[in-house]
């Protein structure tokens, strides 16, 4: 499918839930929660982590996000307002992913934070202390609580159109996505990555995380359709998109101008709004009498 298909609006996501404290506690199954952004909460029978959650403010500033720009929808919760967390995890260290203030606010809550080694520096320099955080290489297994996850490649060298200004570009160890696997499901989070072969041969997908960005230095429309048509027994839940007042394409996408062109969209696409609940199920067997 040709970009030239599509308009590249930008959609502005469904109005803010507000996440209360009852989605820190122990659970009987696991839920998702989008945090705006690139950012998720997961709750697995107690097990909390969150995955690139950008949720503080500038100080003094009610609309404008800790990476500088305004918001066009508002925070779920302030990372201040975490009463509990056992780890936070990186894609990379973007600061859209991995903003200023948050990771100091969540390192009193006992968190363990995880990332490749760009991620670290920067968790150092904010403040993180040496003991709290874990250095992941890519395809390295690890566990947190009853969670299972795994790093996936990601290839993101968006740097590379101007290193001069911006720096080296990212290099096949600097990025990674997450695959999580719950007692309810398995969750992939490929994170910022154009598409990669590996991507195509997953396996046991339920839950993928969908950047439907226009960046061409992300998954990008025709990508991220093929993704979710690969896994065409995964729900979707869209990120990168309609979070802020911006022209930056890695912030904006649409997620609808692709559903029609993804697999039962109707029964899989889950568009939600930040602090939205998400239960996570097997689609196979959430429909089973269907696809007989």
């Amino acid at each position: 499918m040709e970009s030239s298909n599509f308009s590249k609006s930008n959609a502005i996501a469904p109005a803010t839930q507000l996440i209360q404290q009852e989605a820190f506690t122990d659970s009987s199954g696991t839920f998702i929660y989008w945090l705006s952004g690139s950012g998720f909460l997961i709750n697995s029978r107690g097990t909390l982590i969150m995955i690139d959650p950008v949720i503080s403010l500038e100080k003094g500033k009610n609309d404008i996000s800790e990476i500088g720009i305004r918001m066009s929808v508002s925070l779920p919760i302030e990372a201040s307002s975490v009463p509990q967390l056992d780890a936070v995890l990186y894609t990379h260290g973007d600061n859209d992913h991995m903003g200023k203030y948050t990771p100091s606010s969540l390192v009193h809550k006992g968190t363990l934070f995880g990332g490749t080694p760009p991620v670290l520096k920067n968790l150092e320099s904010l403040g993180v202390p040496v003991g709290q955080y874990k250095s992941l290489d890519i395809g390295e297994t690890f566990r947190v609580g009853q969670i299972e996850i795994t790093t996936t490649p990601a290839d993101h060298p968006w740097q590379e159109k101007n290193p001069a200004k911006y720096g080296n570009p990212w290099g096949p160890k600097d990025c990674c996505g997450f695959l999580i696997k719950t007692l309810d499901g398995t969750i992939w989070c490929p994170g910022d990555t154009r598409l990669l072969p590996e991507h195509l041969q997953m396996k046991g997908i339920d839950v993928l995380l969908l950047d439907v960005s226009w960046n061409e230095y992300h998954l990008g429309p025709e990508s991220a359709i093929t993704l979710a048509n690969t896994y065409s027994n995964a729900y979707l839940i869209p990120y990168h998109y309609g979070s802020y007042e911006t022209e930056i394409e890695a912030l904006n996408g649409n997620p609808m101008e692709l559903a029609p062109s993804i697999t039962s969209w109707q029964k899989r696409l889950h568009v939600l709004a930040p602090g939205e609940k998400f239960k996570v199920s097997r689609f196979e067997d959430e429909h089973k009498d269907n696809m007989s």
